[in-house]
């Protein structure tokens, strides 16, 4: 009976050990900005210092004759805030614009990511919103400690 429990524990903590390495958080986002364009973000968080096979759809909705971009940014764990860069639809009214395999690693970890929905203004500044934040899953949330 002894031997059969210690059997039972090993292959329980082996079989979740490796499962647990393989695991991964999927956390996605469809904003759509008070002008009215549209963005849509999925991510999968890897670990504590990464995600991967992220897409990110920017849909120009309104017909303003003004193009639509979305910046994205992580907070690291070491307290900085790094830009992924813009991502452009310029293919104007009605029209979407897809990007794959945006992806980011820190080695202080990335605590979250942000996306802002902008839309650009001839002569004047261009008009931002920060609609969507994902906290990493595996760092915890932004601000925390850990």
């Amino acid at each position: 009976m002894r031997r059969a429990s210690f059997v039972v524990a090993a292959t329980t903590a082996l079989t979740l050990g490796s499962a647990g390495q393989g695991w991964a958080t999927t956390s996605s986002g469809d904003i759509t900005a008070s002008w009215g364009d549209r963005t849509r973000i999925e991510v999968t968080w890897v670990d504590r210092n990464s995600f991967h096979k992220g897409t990110l759809t920017v849909a120009d909705q309104t017909c303003d004759d003004k193009s639509v971009y979305a910046t994205l940014t992580v907070r690291t764990g070491a307290g900085a805030t790094l830009s992924l860069g813009d991502r452009h639809n310029t293919g104007g009214c009605g029209t979407s614009a897809g990007f794959r395999d945006i992806r980011a690693s820190d080695p202080s970890g990335i605590k979250s990511l942000t996306m802002t929905l902008c839309r650009r203004s001839a002569g004047a500044t261009d008009h931002c919103e920060t609609r969507y934040l994902s906290a990493n899953p595996y760092f915890g949330f932004p601000g925390s400690l850990s």
